[in-house]
């Protein structure tokens, strides 16, 4: 269970939304979800998601970012961090860890720094003991960071049946997209996800953004399928600012 769960959430990071059969209805439901749903979609005062998103700050930035992995309804994975983004290429710092309802023989915790040209990764135990740094080379054929504005964009082209409306999630309000994605529409948007989904057969998947009225993305939610697991990932993005350094691991 945490070697699938761990392959979902790096599929979320890596790829945007991930490669598998849809099966929302069974998906759990969180705290914030629950909140943002009595919302009132629409209101007069919701912002403009389109005006926002095309006037979105190209400007490099940093923000943290977690990722909530769930198998079925039970969390399994959480990885978090903070990312660079905009820049020419992302870079960052996360930890990738198992939650408690991981049986302990298959728990684990890694650190990772991502750079342009390579990633290190290494073992961390209950101690803090860490293992040795391995690094892994980047080429043109590596999985990137998703542009998660480019898939808001997509589910815009939905047309009026994606608005869902502004909604508060996080303590902010941000407007919520929602639909389905089908293997055509990545075609340009996402390729190496594109050429997974050929590989898996798999025709669409769904997906859920939150815009702010910055048209920065602040939720990012998926439904997948992968080795016969009905899984859900919940990424938030918070406390925006300037770039922060990374380097190599000494």
């Amino acid at each position: 269970m945490a070697t699938v769960a761990a392959g979902i959430a790096a599929v979320v990071l890596i790829t945007g939304c991930g490669a598998g059969e849809v099966e929302k209805a069974s998906a759990p439901t969180s705290k914030s979800e629950a909140s943002a749903a009595s919302a009132t979609p629409g209101s007069d005062d919701s912002f403009d998601v389109e005006v926002a998103l095309k006037n979105a700050d190209t400007a490099p930035y940093s923000a943290e970012i977690r990722t909530e992995t769930y198998t079925g309804s039970t969390l399994t994975v959480v990885m978090a961090g903070r990312m660079n983004f905009n820049g020419s290429g992302p870079t960052g710092k996360l930890t990738l860890t198992t939650s408690d309802s991981v049986p302990e023989d298959q728990a684990f915790s890694t650190e990772t720094i991502l750079l342009e040209d390579a990633t290190y990764t290494r073992t961390l135990d209950d101690d803090g003991a860490a293992g040795e740094w391995q690094r892994t080379g980047l080429d043109s054929s590596s999985a990137g960071i998703a542009d998660y504005g480019a898939y808001a964009q997509l589910l815009l082209d939905l047309g009026p049946k994606a608005r869902k409306g502004q909604e508060e999630t996080g303590g902010v309000l941000a407007y919520r997209l929602s639909g389905s994605l089908t293997q055509d529409q990545l075609r340009t948007v996402d390729r190496r996800l594109y050429d997974r989904m050929r590989a898996t057969g798999t025709k669409e998947f769904a997906c859920d953004v939150w815009v702010n009225e910055l048209g920065r993305v602040v939720r990012f939610e998926q439904w997948l399928e992968m080795s016969g697991n009905s899984a859900r990932n919940v990424v938030t993005f918070g406390n925006f600012r300037d770039p922060v350094a990374v380097s190599a691991p000494e």
